[in-house]
């Protein structure tokens, strides 16, 4: 993604900074959505990002980062970057990175989701679902997380002023040119997550698989998910399965499954389209059109 560099400080003496700078970048979108359920409608969207960065004269790396339409009271969650709901901020060094914001949680970060498909995510049915992942409810959640060679380890917990709705969460993923393997647990004090991912990449295939298990105390519930994708030169191909039964879900995908393919036309353009169908309650959805990047 290109960035355009705003300003440059250089801050001499004992002022205690080496140096900062504040930078933008973008991503912006137009086609043509059909959810299933409403007619067939315009989508486009342009959005920018600032992104800050320093460091101390001691060498500790320090930045934040918003969305435009996130800051202040503008924000989705009513107060937005300006109280920790989105965006996120961060201060690394020899120690390992130490974020608080709109961030994901350490087993989602160790594991992640499947590839998805379509230029707007399609309705993201590709996802799965992590009980400790930062939310409109929990975040600032915390996260810290230290790499050693080719091992990255991740603790996370959500905001302790969310009424109760606290959630811890470790993990830590090995990676190297060929294939990675992460590992997460979560527990909210009601539920307890345990999920495992794997990726391997071969001959110009990507593939991923992900399994979790919660234990709800009374019931435990399994959820699962595996897609693989294709690249060659400029053109991708997706496809993805997920069937999402995990901690009591009632977000109506419990099953779905989706195809989808890109094309990328240099410049930070790519034309892309997906269709995914939503197996639990048979509606089925697709989107086309073009990606930017600035």
């Amino acid at each position: 993604m290109k960035k355009i560099l705003l300003a440059t400080t250089v801050l001499v003496g004992t002022a205690g900074f080496a140096a900062a700078e504040v930078t933008l970048s973008g991503d912006a979108r137009m086609g043509i959505v059909d959810n299933g359920v409403d007619p067939v409608a315009f989508s486009s969207r342009a959005r920018v990002t600032f992104s800050m960065s320093g460091e101390t004269d001691g060498g500790l790396s320090f930045g934040a980062s918003f969305r435009a339409d996130n800051a202040g009271t503008n924000g989705t969650d009513g107060d937005g970057a300006a109280n920790g709901r989105d965006g996120s901020v961060f201060i690394s060094g020899a120690f390992g990175k130490l974020s608080m914001g709109d961030v994901d949680g350490a087993a989602q970060m160790a594991t992640g989701h499947v590839a998805g498909v379509g230029y707007t995510g399609n309705g993201d049915l590709n996802e799965s679902t992590f009980i400790a992942a930062g939310d409109a409810d929990t975040d600032p959640t915390a996260l810290y997380e230290y790499s050693t060679g080719a091992f990255t380890g991740y603790a996370s917990v959500t905001n302790p002023g969310a009424g109760g709705d606290e959630a811890y969460a470790v993990g830590g993923k090995y990676s190297t040119d060929a294939f990675t393997v992460g590992l997460g647990y979560e527990d909210n004090g009601t539920i307890t997550h345990v999920v495992v991912k794997g990726s391997a990449t071969f001959s110009g295939v990507t593939v991923q698989a992900l399994y979790g298990q919660a234990d709800l105390g009374a019931t435990k519930e399994d959820q699962y998910a595996v897609s693989a994708s294709y690249s060659m030169d400029a053109l991708g191909i997706t496809a993805f399965y997920t069937n999402d039964d995990d901690l009591g879900n009632t977000a109506g995908y419990a099953e779905a499954y989706g195809v989808g393919a890109s094309y990328d036309l240099g410049g930070g353009a790519s034309v892309a389209g997906g269709v995914s169908k939503n197996q639990t309650t048979d509606v089925t959805r697709y989107d086309l059109g073009v990606n930017f990047s600035f």
